[in-house]
């Protein structure tokens, strides 16, 4: 199979994936809340989202927002300090981007088939998986941002659309720069 054609499956899966993100969202909710209950998430909830609460506090410096990591809390990853209030952020380890790192290795199975280099692959491997970290910080940064410049609503609005949307984004551009830069066929 050429690199275009599995291009073009890829970018199908999307299209079909944006077709069905409603009833989606919908069950992602019911299943994040039926793992909430199972408490399997905790070991993430400790140690995972701090680091990236860190992560979205930092990047969210420059737009004039301060910022404070909650440490051991369950009621909020970080506080946003606003006219001398606290804008609690509950950051909970279903922010993190579980779902585009799920789409990131699904896309990697397809994409990956193929006559390629070992290193081609493991770079590509390395390189999404940054990719999609960095992806879901900003995503999480401008959902904080949303929260404290718009109101909470616009935030979830942008957290429950704008985020699935932003991932398929950066999976197209991500395969495209893959074929085009980065995967080597053997010889």
């Amino acid at each position: 199979m050429s690199q275009k054609d599995t291009f073009k499956k890829i970018l199908a899966g999307f299209a079909i994936i944006m077709i069905l993100l409603p009833p989606f969202a919908a069950i992602n909710s019911f299943l994040t809340t039926s793992l909430n209950k199972a408490g399997w998430y905790q070991p993430i909830q400790k140690y995972i989202v701090p680091w990236q609460a860190r992560l979205v506090v930092v990047s969210i410096a420059p737009f004039g927002i301060e910022s404070r990591v909650v440490a051991d809390s369950d009621q909020s990853a970080f506080f946003m300090i606003k006219n001398q209030a606290a804008i609690p952020v509950d950051l909970s380890w279903n922010c993190l981007g579980w779902q585009s790192v799920l789409l990131l290795i699904i896309s990697l199975v397809a994409g990956l088939k193929g006559n390629f280099t070992a290193l081609s692959r493991i770079q590509i491997v390395v390189l999404g998986l940054l990719g999609t970290i960095l992806v879901n910080v900003f995503r999480m940064s401008v959902i904080a941002v949303g929260i404290y410049y718009v109101n909470s609503l616009a935030a979830q609005i942008v957290h429950d659309y704008f985020a699935s949307f932003i991932t398929l984004l950066w999976l197209i551009f991500f395969w495209w720069f893959s074929y085009s830069y980065v995967l080597e066929e053997r010889h």
